[in-house]
């Protein structure tokens, strides 16, 4: 079995390994930067929660920053992800965001028990609150119940990207409303307490990215690379690569087969191949995409419209131009 260590700096702000990550450094994770004197080799994992450097290649391995990195050799069959925690995070905080659509209402028919009844919050139990989510949502319950159980399994699955804020919420739903007996919301002032605290996470976490994080490499072949920002690719290209960025991806060489996407620009010296081999390029409806050469293989996605390359073409610049994709 691989071992795993966490890594520790005499700078306490970065770690500096001179050397590879391989089986005898183990895999590297770092609450800081991390700068790689050399690679990282197959099966190896490096991630930190700010910058990653590394001075060589990343082959068959997993590359995780939170802010920005920097590969200066090549990426062969290798996951790199650039701020992906935030996105993540985002995603969470919308469909707990969802969820508090529900408990919301269960609140406001709890303030009228209160009132009716002139009792206060922690009076009003759990079996109670749990005959009053049914009543409440009626043929709502079971939809509810399901993006509940979605919404806990996705933070159980991301536990060890996650703060404790976010098992401490998923800890309180998981039982509240279905087992009463084991349930840590025990009444309706606890429950109130719940709302509070899920408010905040949304708070803190929606739209919390800011879209900053970088991705520099000169090639890539068959790798994964995402970044909640900018990836840019400063040599031969990307080959048969999935490649998503929140913001824009600039590629120098060519992309060959594969899938790149960006929210706001995605510009390419090159795609396709004298083959035909498929090479998808898209944006948001809002998005440009602009191409040196495209060759035969080559489409291109703005929003839902497509444009299919079937003979090269040279200077390509398309976007949405009154609902209607424009192709220059």
């Amino acid at each position: 079995m691989e071992k795993s260590v966490t890594a520790k700096s005499l700078t306490g702000d970065e770690f500096f390994y001179d050397g590879n990550v391989d089986i005898r450094s183990g895999n590297i994770q770092f609450d800081g930067d991390v700068r790689i004197g050399k690679g990282v080799e197959a099966s190896m994992f490096v991630s930190a929660t700010g910058k990653v450097f590394i001075q060589g290649s990343v082959q068959k391995a997993t590359v995780e920053a939170g802010t920005s990195a920097i590969i200066e050799g090549n990426v062969l069959s290798s996951t790199v992800e650039v701020g992906m925690q935030e996105v993540l995070e985002e995603v969470l905080a919308a469909q707990l965001s969802g969820l508090l659509t529900y408990l919301d209402r269960i609140s406001g028919a709890i303030l009228e028990i209160i009132h009716i009844r002139g009792v206060q919050p922690a009076e009003v139990d759990a079996k109670e609150l749990k005959d009053l989510v049914r009543v409440t949502l009626k043929e709502e319950y079971l939809e509810f119940q399901h993006d509940k159980l979605e919404f806990i399994q996705k933070v159980k699955n991301h536990s060890t990207q996650l703060s404790s804020d976010w098992e401490r919420i998923t800890g309180k739903l998981y039982n509240i409303f279905t087992n009463t007996s084991m349930t840590v919301v025990r009444n309706a002032e606890e429950f109130s307490q719940l709302l509070k605290e899920a408010h905040m996470l949304i708070e803190q976490y929606s739209a919390m990215g800011s879209g900053g994080s970088q991705l520099k490499l000169p090639y890539a072949i068959n790798s994964v690379l995402s970044c909640n920002g900018t990836i840019e690719v400063t040599d031969f290209g990307l080959y048969n690569c999935s490649v998503t960025a929140k913001n824009r991806v600039s590629v120098e060489g060519c992309c060959r087969g594969g899938v790149i996407v960006a929210g706001e620009k995605v510009s390419i010296k090159e795609t396709g191949s004298t083959k035909g081999v498929k090479t998808v390029v898209k944006t948001e409806s809002g998005g440009t995409i602009t191409i040196g050469l495209a060759r035969c293989g080559t489409e291109i996605w703005v929003g839902d419209e497509v444009y299919h390359v079937d003979a090269d073409e040279l200077g390509i610049h398309a976007r949405m131009k009154d609902g209607q994709l424009q192709i220059h």
